[in-house]
């Protein structure tokens, strides 16, 4: 007997495969950066001493390096009936995006590992933690038959009829 895949049955209210939780903690890990920089904003409106945080050793680079993850994120909530061409265009790169942004992550990783003089357990193993997880990203975007179809559908732009709303009588 054939196993069906349960995944298959989550759809949405537009009709499409739901964006898996996954993708969802994916996306939070490629834009780590970004959430460490809300959360100093948000800490520091109590305390003014988070901000050294953004001191001298913090990289702006890797704030860079996330945008692409961030626009993922965009399209992943964008991802209506109602979304403008645009948004339906760049749909199916999303997992490119987020691919992209884990692979600048690699590069960015193995130049700090190549210069630092001496592995200590913080930043440099961590650093390369956090580069399996990377790896695991980029493979699951591409090899989960799931995620294949996750990112395949768009939901159908909405008709007139389909609008407008039926007049009482």
């Amino acid at each position: 007997m054939a196993q069906l895949d349960e995944r298959l049955l989550d759809v949405n209210q537009h009709g499409v495969l739901r964006i898996p939780a996954e993708i969802w903690l994916a996306l939070v890990f490629l834009a780590r950066h970004w959430v460490l920089m809300l959360l100093v904003t948000v800490i520091a409106r109590r305390s003014k001493e988070a901000y050294i945080l953004f001191g001298s050793d913090f990289s702006w680079i890797v704030i860079a390096i996330e945008v692409p993850a961030l626009l993922m994120a965009v399209l992943c909530v964008r991802r209506v009936p109602q979304a403008g061409g645009l948004v339906r265009r760049l749909w199916p790169l999303a997992r490119h995006l987020g691919a992209a942004t884990a692979a600048m992550h690699l590069i960015y990783v193995a130049w700090y590992l190549w210069n630092s003089s001496y592995w200590l357990p913080w930043p440099e193993l961590f650093l390369a933690s956090c580069a399996l997880i990377d790896l695991v990203i980029i493979t699951s975007l591409f090899r989960s038959p799931h995620l294949k179809r996750v990112f395949a559908e768009f939901p159908a732009p909405r008709t007139e009829s389909q609008t407008s709303t039926p007049s009482a009588t």
